[in-house]
């Protein structure tokens, strides 16, 4: 029998809860037993609705004061994170046609949220409840409520239990790896404080990257050349350097109190970059410095990284001291509509999600007529309710505000904002049109004064 109450919440909360869960429980029930066509019409929407009740659910869990409950919620993130995973995985496959594989997760996810999640979440705080002796019950034995029965069509047989789908345990949709550039630059400390600081506060691990300088053609087995060598003597220097920075980078971490560890890799500042990129969820750069762009030879490297890159990228501007406090409290969302603006968005998510203000920033004109965002102001809110976030929207007009430079405006509006944290996509445009016209792009990294998350 479910509790009529959790300690903690109101009753109406709690019979909220219950009510949702057995409305997502019905849903997948009908969704399982629906032709192939049909399921993979209504797919995506259901995905949408499981990943609206897990948030929901957590956020729930996360204003209980109840002990028991607050030690369960770390342990159901990741189970969420896991469940929430498998399901985005096997959209690709939907809309292909293949519903093979969906169609399992569904049944399977329906059992799992039907009578492991509702006897573990929801009845969990009865225990604490007084022995005052058996409730009273009308009728017969009182008995957890599950959805109806799921009847398969005729000619499909019912898989048997011992062939159900697992989900994996590892598989989160939060930052959980963080890569940070350490070298000797005056900006590196601000930069590892900015990471660390990031880690810390979403329980990740920081990995920093010192790179020698020098093409992994050179060294493709890594840099094990003899002590007094020729080369030794040439190369040794820069391994020293390397070393150095990363010494730095771990006292600063260590200081940090977050998990860490560093790499020195033989290979060319922006080249190792964007390799080791592909094994973390956000890399940290400093914005480009001219002063010592020469002296490293390595003329816009953020901008390498950023296009060579699977990964959304930090850029923490130069000249910033070290973040006292949080990162991203006030996020400005800039959407334009275009793929690479919906790929920041979506990387921004934990960073969205934890954000005390977010305010999207549509810049009307020739790419974003004054009809496009009002229609897709509704899209937008939608897609970010269902992550927990529920952001503010300004509308400017880039010509007549800005004098046609989206760039500038998108700066202009952070500043109005007093936002901390400027989140956009990244060379929509050919990065070679951008350096010979200009662009949103190439404006904000040249000219950004807050930290600004960019995927291409």
């Amino acid at each position: 029998m479910l509790p009529h109450r959790l300690p903690g919440r109101p009753p109406a909360t709690t019979a909220a809860l219950r009510h949702t869960r057995r409305r997502l429980c019905e849903r997948l029930a009908h969704t399982a037993c629906a032709p192939d066509d049909g399921f993979a019409r209504v797919y995506v929407a259901v995905v949408a609705e499981v990943e609206a009740q897990l948030r929901h659910e957590e956020t729930l869990l996360e204003a209980s004061r109840e002990q028991r409950l607050q030690e369960r919620l770390h342990e159901q993130r990741r189970e969420n994170a896991a469940i929430l995973a498998a399901l985005h995985r096997t959209l690709p496959q939907v809309e292909a046609g293949d519903v093979k594989l969906a169609r399992q997760l569904v049944e399977a996810l329906t059992d799992i949220l039907s009578l492991h999640r509702i006897s573990a979440d929801l009845a969990l705080p009865r225990r604490e409840r007084p022995a005052t002796g058996p409730p009273r019950m009308r009728g017969r034995a009182a008995r957890p409520v599950l959805p109806a029965p799921r009847r398969p069509p005729p000619g499909r047989r019912r898989r048997p239990d011992t062939e159900r789908l697992t989900f994996p345990t590892e598989l989160p949709m939060s930052l959980q790896s963080i890569l940070v550039h350490a070298d000797l630059s005056r900006h590196a400390p601000a930069r590892i404080h900015a990471a660390a600081l990031l880690a810390r506060e979403h329980g990740a691990h920081l990995t920093g990257a010192a790179m020698m300088g020098v093409s992994r053609a050179v060294f493709p087995s890594g840099y094990q050349e003899a002590p007094g060598s020729f080369s030794a003597a040439c190369f040794d220097p820069l391994v020293e350097k390397a070393r150095l920075a990363l010494e730095r980078f771990d006292a600063i971490a260590a200081e940090c109190g977050v998990p860490h560890d560093s790499r020195l890799v033989p290979d060319q500042v922006e080249d190792g970059l964007a390799m080791l990129s592909r094994f973390a969820d956000l890399m940290v750069l400093s914005q480009d410095d001219p002063d010592e762009s020469i002296a490293r030879h390595v003329p816009d490297m953020p901008d390498y990284v950023i296009l060579n890159s699977p990964r959304p990228v930090l850029v923490i501007p130069r000249g910033a001291a070290a973040p006292a406090g949080s990162l991203g409290r006030r996020i400005v969302l800039a959407w334009d509509g275009s793929r690479e603006a919906a790929a920041a968005m979506g990387a921004s998510v934990p960073l969205l999600r934890r954000a005390g203000s977010v305010t999207v920033a549509m810049l009307s004109g020739a790419a974003l007529p004054a009809a496009d965002c009002e229609a897709q102001q509704i899209e937008l809110r939608g897609y970010l309710a269902r992550h927990g976030v529920h952001p503010q929207v300004a509308v400017r007009d880039c010509a007549g505000d800005y004098g046609g430079d989206p760039g500038r405006g998108l700066l202009c509006v952070a500043d109005e904002l007093g936002a901390d944290l400027l989140v956009m996509g990244c060379y929509g445009h050919s990065r070679l049109r951008e350096l010979c016209l200009g662009g949103a792009s190439r404006t904000v990294l040249t000219e950004t004064r807050i930290p600004t998350l960019l995927a291409h």
